[in-house]
């Protein structure tokens, strides 16, 4: 029997220092964090051969490379701004994948159909880059990427704006070099939440976590917020994406060394 050509490396960035809900990640639910949680869901995906946590060199960041190391999932530690090097140098760590899936630590209720759905579609297009984001019909906190290692090499050498180290793909989405889809929801869901951002998106999720099992789709997490919209109102205020759009305002090229 052959042995299997891996293909997906699963890459979630996770970090303490969140501006405006710090340590966020480990934040915990039912005295579980949400990184773990989030972990456990994305290995309910099949189409990932391996899960790697990216995180930083900080002091504070040692807490996240603890939790990694109890529940057995391998850590990656880099740039804490350049999130663009933490990814290809972790990249590099693992060179018998040849793609990488996006995935960050604020989306503790992504849904692994989702992740596995779009990694087909990236694959049956032979797709440099595709996403559920380009056109948002997905609930924030469902955001899903994947990317040839040969795209996200080339990122790493050429991007030179800051919104391009700090967010990855921008690079990618905005070269029309690289051959690219978006996967869209079958009805329009992008105005919920199931992201944590800041304190009402974890009430939000909290709610989400407590009241439903550990395999439920988003279309289960939207029917629940409906039934109750005290709870699903919380949140739906905050502007999306709030990070890259900052990022954009302020953009600037990126000084010396990257």
């Amino acid at each position: 029997m052959s042995k299997k050509i891996n293909k997906n490396l699963c890459i979630i960035q996770a970090r303490m220092g969140a501006t405006r809900l710090p340590g966020k990640v480990l934040l915990k639910v039912n005295n579980i964090t949400l990184l773990e949680y989030e972990i456990k869901r994305v290995q309910q995906a099949k189409k990932i051969d391996r899960i790697v946590v990216a995180t930083t060199i900080n002091k504070q960041d040692d807490k996240i490379a603890e939790l990694c190391q109890q529940i057995k999932i391998n850590c990656f530690r880099g740039s804490e701004q350049d999130v663009l090097d933490r990814y290809y140098q972790c990249s590099l760590k693992y060179p018998e994948y040849k793609n990488i899936i996006r995935i960050t630590g604020d989306c503790p209720l992504i849904d692994p159909k989702v992740v596995d759905d779009v990694i087909n579609f990236f694959e049956e297009n032979s797709f440099d880059y595709a996403s559920n984001i380009e056109k948002e019909t997905f609930p924030d906190g469902l955001d899903v990427e994947i990317f040839a290692k040969d795209a996200l090499a080339e990122s790493a050498k050429n991007a030179w704006l800051l919104s391009e180290r700090e967010h990855v793909t921008q690079y990618i989405r905005k070269n029309k070099k690289f051959k690219k889809g978006n996967l869209a929801a079958k009805k329009n869901y992008a105005n919920f939440r199931l992201t944590v951002d800041n304190k009402e998106d974890f009430e939000v999720v909290e709610f989400l976590i407590k009241n439903s099992s550990q395999t439920a789709g988003y279309l289960d997490y939207i029917s629940l917020l409906e039934k109750n919209p005290q709870i699903m109102k919380k949140n739906m205020h905050i502007i999306r994406n709030e990070g890259l759009l900052k990022s954009l305002r302020e953009d600037r090229i990126v000084d010396g060394d990257k």
